[in-house]
């Protein structure tokens, strides 16, 4: 009996699992934004939207591409849910930028949610940052 109790005080006291991706973006709303702010850099291949030290949307012009990075996470595929589309990405995160995906994370209401990797699924907020990186692709 002393030994169950021990391996359930255990099983309770263990950290939580990471959070798996809301199925849909109403539960996403529920989520509380995660905080830093969004900036946007001019680079010499294109640029890059980042927000605060937890996501980078970069452009690059030659290709055309626009790639999604979760810092921390390293090259695992990612999950994105907006109010109009949720989609797994691959490792890696490269779009092209006529991507659908890239419309929906530009016009979501509100924010839009990136999970993948260890960590917890991130509400980012749908600032004009992220918008003007995607659009620099196209022109």
């Amino acid at each position: 009996m002393k030994k169950l109790v021990l391996i359930l005080a255990a099983a309770l006291a263990a950290p939580a699992a990471a959070q798996v991706a809301p199925l849909n973006f109403e539960t996403g709303k529920l989520l509380p934004l995660t905080s830093g702010q969004w900036t946007y850099l001019p680079t010499a291949t294109g640029s890059e939207a980042r927000f605060g030290s937890v996501l980078a949307m970069r452009c690059d012009r030659a290709t055309r591409v626009v790639t999604i990075e979760r810092f921390g996470a390293g090259p695992v595929p990612l999950q994105v849910a907006t109010s109009s589309v949720s989609r797994a990405l691959p490792a890696g995160g490269r779009l092209l930028a006529s991507d659908p995906l890239l419309d929906a994370i530009a016009f979501s209401r509100g924010r839009f949610l990136v999970s993948g990797g260890a960590a917890g699924v991130l509400a980012i907020p749908a600032w004009p940052e992220a918008a003007r990186s995607i659009e620099d692709c196209r022109s």
